[in-house]
């Protein structure tokens, strides 16, 4: 018997020491939010989808002109807190009456090397002066993202539970002033592929057929930091789920279906996208893409790139007045 709990107590030390180095959770598909069909998530969220924009590396007057052939008053603008609590862009655009999306991030680098603080006593210092400064500009600030495709920091290098901590943190002192906020937006990528993961039967099969999946390129590594992050999300208490949504050729319209089964997991009721496009020049793939937004997320700024292959591509007048 006393080797047996020596053999248990070994096994329990290993196991328990090998979460704590990967820091993740093993992969598992989440059963309150496993569907056998897609159809069972089909439903509208909204009564309405409220469009807004943003472009790379437009100049103000451009974006102001895109904006108004839009029709929409809603424009995505980031701070980075560590250097600066305040921004005059977004502040010249606030007093002009347009209302801004803000993306909180800590640091200030291209995706995929920004990486999320660790001074947590600094990070409410500087989110107590930055939601100070824009109290009074809280009715035309929709929500504030904490941070930006934070999956796909974490598949580079950066640490999750940082990133949790960040968001965490921020949360509560918005709260402390009425903003809502949103998490930092899974990719669209991270998101397709897991979604495969809480399919079953025929409906996983199709998921596989419209998206890439990608079962032999480092799947349950991705699907550990999801779920990972999953676990912690449904205990904080930020108002939004927040995704990204991309289509490349083709729109298969499982939005709703990865959306909802993604904000459910996290324990969310109001979806947000604070980016989408396409990555073809296609009107008609915008216009498919638009359309499975519709309704299924309160807020949805659609992004406008820079025609790079395998990018967003940047949009067209006809796909701007596609947004009314």
């Amino acid at each position: 018997m006393l080797h047996r709990k020596v053999i248990l107590y070994a096994v329990l030390l290993i196991a328990f020491a090998a979460c704590t180095k990967q820091d993740v959770l093993p992969v598992q598909t989440l059963s309150t939010t496993s569907v056998a069909s897609n159809a069972t998530l089909q439903i509208p969220l909204t009564k309405r989808t409220f469009f807004g924009l943003s472009e790379e590396d437009t100049e103000v007057n451009e974006l102001k002109a895109d904006m108004s052939l839009a029709g929409v008053n809603v424009l995505r603008q980031s701070i980075y807190l560590s250097e600066k609590t305040v921004n005059r862009t977004i502040d010249n655009y606030l007093s002009e009456g347009y209302n801004v999306q803000i993306i909180v991030c800590w640091y200030d680098s291209i995706n995929g090397s920004r990486g999320f603080p660790k001074n947590l006593d600094l990070v409410k210092s500087q989110a107590e002066a930055f939601f100070q400064h824009y109290a009074s500009y809280k009715n035309q600030i929709p929500f504030v993202a904490i941070e930006n495709e934070w999956d796909y920091q974490v598949q580079h290098g950066s640490n999750l539970q940082d990133y949790i901590n960040e968001l965490s943190t921020i949360t509560q002192v918005g709260h402390k002033y009425g903003f809502k906020i949103a998490d930092g937006g899974i990719t669209s990528g991270a998101l397709q592929r897991w979604t495969y993961s809480q399919l079953t039967g025929t409906a996983q099969q199709q998921w596989k057929d419209k998206y890439y999946v990608g079962l032999n390129n480092d799947y349950d590594a991705l699907m550990n930091i999801v779920n990972t992050y999953i676990a912690s999300a449904k205990k904080i208490n930020f108002d939004y789920s927040n995704v990204h949504w991309y289509n490349t050729m083709r729109c298969g319209n499982g939005f709703s279906t990865a959306m909802q089964t993604f904000m459910k997991a996290c324990n969310k009721q109001v979806p947000v996208c604070n980016e989408f496009g396409i990555r073809t020049s296609s009107l008609s793939l915008f216009t498919q893409t638009d359309n499975e937004i519709k309704r299924n997320a309160l807020y949805a700024i659609a992004y406008s790139g820079s025609n790079i292959k395998g990018k967003a591509i940047k949009l067209t007048d006809a796909m701007l007045q596609a947004l009314k």
